[in-house]
């Protein structure tokens, strides 16, 4: 079975057998061509794809594809309450609201951290009900590169320091420093207005998590694969009937 998460920044294919990931190939989404895609599909099974995406246009290129391609949001619907406007709500939001709710019954919010952050709400019921987008690391990065004399290439890294030395370092303290006080503020507040317990969970998830998530002050579950497992639930219900 292959399922494909497509984002803004990078494109995640992975194969499972039954609920286990076997196999995850990763493709540069500005850079992907369909000889590339077609490379990294050679060393995967044959059979159908779910394909979720947030990017019209590697959308078409996966259905251009000799392989049958079920389309999230298109084909198959995302079978959960949504309280938010549908047709503007991404499929990746949604599929990862399912899979946390399917995975961790008690969950209220979702953090989802990606080239974009998307700080999703979940109702008692589990219906989706909106949430907050946010500037991401990736973004924010890309923003730095276009200021004359800042360097063009940041690497996140971690320092002990409380002031800074130089550039690069003063750019990930603030990164890592700022996104966390926010993430954290903000969690804070919406539990209080939402009257959400301690008891419930929240979750977190997305590839740019890892810089973040160890300076989160708050209980959380953390799911790397939330959007791949949401979707392999999906297609273990409708691909095998």
């Amino acid at each position: 079975m292959i399922v494909v998460d497509v984002g803004n920044t990078s494109i995640s294919l992975f194969q499972f057998k039954g609920k286990k990931i076997t196999k995850i190939v990763s493709l540069s989404t500005r850079q992907v061509t369909k000889k590339a895609v077609k490379d990294a599909l050679v060393n995967f099974s044959s059979g159908p794809i779910l394909l979720c995406s947030v990017v019209p246009k590697v959308s078409k290129l996966f259905q251009s594809l000799n392989r049958k391609v079920y389309l999230i949001g298109k084909e198959i619907k995302v079978p959960i309450g949504c309280k938010y406007k549908r047709s503007d709500v991404g499929s990746d939001r949604l599929v990862a609201a399912l899979a946390a709710k399917n995975l961790f019954p008690k969950v209220r919010i979702v953090l989802d951290f990606g080239t974009a952050i998307t700080f999703d709400f979940l109702s008692v019921k589990g219906d989706y009900q909106g949430g907050i987008i946010l500037p991401g690391a990736g973004s924010t990065l890309s923003v730095f590169s276009s200021c004359a004399l800042l360097p063009k290439k940041i690497k996140i890294t971690k320092t002990k320091r409380i002031i800074p030395k130089d550039t690069a370092e003063s750019i990930s303290k603030g990164l890592t420093e700022g996104f966390s006080v926010m993430i954290n503020s903000l969690v804070k507040k919406y539990c209080k207005l939402l009257k959400i317990p301690r008891s419930a969970t929240i979750v977190v998830t997305g590839g740019e998590a890892a810089w973040v998530k160890s300076k989160l002050d708050f209980s959380y579950s953390y799911e790397p694969y939330l959007v791949a497992k949401g979707l392999q639930s999906l297609a273990a219900q409708y691909l095998s009937q």
